[in-house]
C-alpha cells in the first residue's frame, strides 16, 4: 500500500559512486523501503520470541536497513518507514497469534 500511495522516486544515483551502486537497480517506487521492513519484521518477531536471538539478528536486520541507503536505491527517511512498518506488523502479528512466552501450556 505505501509503495503504490505514496509513488516516490528513487534517489538519484548521481552521487553515489559506481562501486557501490547494485548491477540491477529497483524499478519500484522507492517508499517505504520493503527490504527494511522485511528485516524489521523478522528481527522484532525473533526479539518477542527470544529476546537474545533478537539482539543478534538486530545487526543484521539493520544492515539490510542501511544498505539501502549505502547503495543509493533509497533515501533514509524510505528506510526508517519501512523499518517502522515492518516491526510495527511484527507487533499486530504478535496480538493474534500469542508467543511461546504467553501461551498457556494445555492441562
Amino acid at each position: 500500500l505505501g509503495k503504490r500511495s505514496v509513488r516516490r522516486a528513487r534517489p538519484l544515483l548521481d552521487a553515489v559512486p559506481r562501486v557501490r551502486q547494485l548491477k540491477r537497480q529497483p524499478i519500484t517506487t522507492s517508499f517505504p523501503s520493503g527490504h527494511a521492513a522485511s528485516a524489521a519484521a523478522f528481527a522484532t518477531g525473533v526479539a518477542l520470541e527470544s529476546p537474545a536471538w533478537g539482539a543478534a539478528v538486530a545487526p543484521v536486520a539493520a544492515a539490510v536497513a542501511l544498505s539501502r541507503v549505502y547503495t543509493g536505491v533509497h533515501f533514509p527517511s524510505d528506510v526508517v518507514a519501512g523499518a517502522a512498518l515492518g516491526a510495527g506488523a511484527a507487533f499486530a502479528v504478535r496480538g493474534l497469534v500469542p508467543t511461546r512466552a504467553q501461551h498457556i501450556p494445555p492441562a
